[in-house]
């Protein structure tokens, strides 16, 4: 049973938080409701609201992941219950998706609870060219203890992106309509009663200004507003009330401005950019004060064209920081240097000053391939010093390949304030950082308030040939933060397997494994293997059936367990 008292106390900060939830929902469904009243056609442009529902029942032969002589078996019903909603043309575009994961545990009724999960990304042109705003919205269960037990649903990165063992959320099957009704609630959910899991929730809003200014230059002026806040609450028992006092409340105010040459400008480009954020953590009843973090700067590019190949380079700036746990060194920088761009494909550009140096490179040989690598060493920052950063990405008729890394000072709130910005190609919803790269996030790593340095490497290879499709995944991600006792590790491999059997019929077969180094005796080796079958009944209804079997091999004794999970489900949608 959960502390009374602790309940009590924190009521008022918690009744705030799912005010703004309320709110927020209760809008933005109430406005695509009305729409959907108006206009509901297959029209481009039009509005496309599907509502859609899920039932399954699971049995788990562990279903709290403890060791072998405190297993507990359970049966679970799930019902889910959801809706998207579909928007693109005119001067909208929208994309929301919302499920209520309603869980009834056979053997364990007092842990029957609904779960919210919501990803939601909305445009809109106020001002023809001019003025536009961006609303978007996430709520997600994540893990709380980095230390302490974690379902495979609580392994995944933010935003849907398939990383570490998250194998089967998304999965493509080859089926007209599969991914509509399994894509949102995905084949394996998060149902264990591990006590260690949080609902997070972000919303927020961005008006922005974009300008020509006579085709001299061209201004872009955006505020951003993001709200991050936790329920921890739920599914904590009175053994465990010293995590509740680990999450803050996070608001943050960002600023960009952006002034660019225009088109009047040939052999001279020139531009200046302004960054400001602050983050406000708000600490509930631990009594802690609140911590800010600030991050400030001014940097601003000149670029001569000598010729055809040659270029030269400048740039100045200014970093005026405040970020807790880490040193900020702050003040100028500059440095001068060259561009070298033998044809349009390949580019090669270095940079030299007393406090900065940089060297990179750009392949684009085609629409289909990109390759990007830079080193940067700045004395001048957060954490001053080396930073490699780097994309790849490679399309071509039957596969799609992909790596990255990234090197950045952050925290859990930062990333997942920044885990849902845009819409890709394909209308999913798309994660970016500050700079407008691909964001992974969280994993099997807990939910803390430290800021902490991310080194990340992804890469990724699909393939698909006829009836048969193939994924694979590589990770490493390190957290570094000032007393190297307290650094985290993650690293690991997946792939995944589906084969149509019948136009409506497909199988899938995936395994993945995962290491972890917590502390210096948490270190932990997951092990996931799936095994399944997919069938379409018609366009609009479907069913799956799929075992999977989990375990962790882990230094502790008290933290390993193994599972069986059989899984049946019927999904449609209306």
């Amino acid at each position: 049973m959960k502390s009374t008292t602790r309940k009590m106390v924190g009521l008022p900060l918690k009744r705030s938080a799912y005010l703004q939830w309320l709110v927020s929902t209760v809008l933005l469904v109430g406005v695509c409701a009305l729409s959907w009243a108006q206009e509901t056609d297959e029209r481009p442009g039009a509005w496309r609201v599907t509502p859609r529902i899920s039932v399954g029942a699971t049995y788990s032969d562990n279903i709290n992941l403890a060791p072998a002589d405190a297993a507990q078996d359970d049966y679970v019903l799930q019902v889910d219950p959801g809706i998207s909603v579909r928007k693109r043309g005119g001067r909208l575009d929208l994309r929301l998706d919302y499920t209520a994961q309603g869980l009834m545990y056979a053997n364990n009724s007092d842990a029957n609870t609904i779960n919210n999960f919501l990803q939601a990304f909305g445009t809109a042109e106020l001002v023809q060219q001019n003025l536009f705003l961006d609303v978007y919205g996430s709520i997600e269960q994540v893990p709380i203890d980095s230390s302490d037990r974690t379902d495979v649903g609580g392994l995944r990165a933010r935003g849907g992106t398939p990383a570490g063992l998250d194998l089967f959320n998304n999965i493509d099957f080859g089926l007209p309509g599969a991914a509509d009704l399994f894509g949102p609630v995905g084949i394996f959910s998060d149902i264990a009663l591990t006590d260690n899991q949080a609902t997070a929730h972000r919303f927020g809003a961005s008006p922005y200004w974009r300008q020509n200014i006579g085709g001299w230059a061209e201004a872009l002026l955006r505020y951003r507003y993001d709200n991050i806040f936790y329920n921890e609450e739920d599914g904590i028992n009175d053994q465990q009330i010293d995590r509740q006092t680990d999450l803050s409340d996070s608001q943050i105010h960002t600023i960009e401005v952006n002034l660019a040459s225009g088109r009047r400008f040939s052999t001279l480009e020139w531009n200046i950019d302004y960054f400001y954020q602050r983050q406000d953590d708000q600490q509930d009843e631990s009594g802690l004060e609140d911590s800010d973090d600030r991050r400030e700067n001014v940097a601003g590019q000149l670029i001569y064209q000598l010729n055809q190949q040659w270029s030269l380079l400048a740039e100045a700036g200014y970093e005026n920081n405040q970020v807790t746990d880490f040193e900020s060194r702050n003040g100028a920088y500059w440095g001068l240097g060259a561009i070298w761009s033998p044809d349009r494909f390949f580019e090669l550009r270095g940079l030299y000053g007393p406090e900065v140096n940089e060297l990179a490179v750009r392949w684009n040989p085609s629409v289909r391939t990109l390759l990007e690598v830079s080193r940067r060493d700045q004395q001048v920052g957060v954490d001053p010093g080396v930073r490699w950063t780097g994309t790849f990405r490679h399309r071509a008729r039957r596969s799609t390949w992909s790596a990255s890394y990234i090197d950045e000072v952050t925290n859990n709130q930062r990333l997942f304030g920044s885990g849902l910005l845009a819409v890709g190609p394909d209308g999913q919803p798309l994660p970016l950082d500050e700079q407008g790269q691909a964001v992974i996030a969280d994993g099997v790593f807990g939910s803390s308030n430290q800021n902490f340095r991310l080194k990340r490497f992804d890469a990724g290879m699909t393939y698909r040939l006829g009836p048969a499709g193939v994924w694979v995944n590589v990770f490493n991600e390190d957290r570094e933060e000032q007393d190297p006792a307290l650094d985290e590790s993650n690293y690991g491999a997946s792939a995944l397997w589906t084969w149509r059997l019948t136009p409506r019929t497909a199988s899938f077969l995936g395994v993945g494994w995962g290491h972890d180094d917590l502390s210096e005796d948490r270190r932990n080796d997951y092990w996931v293997s799936a095994i399944g079958l997919a069938r379409m009944f018609t366009p609009n209804s479907g069913g799956l059936i799929s075992y999977r079997y989990y375990q962790n091999d882990a230094e502790s004794a008290e933290q390993e367990f193994r599972e069986n999970r059989l899984n049946i489900r019927y999904s449609m949608k209306f």
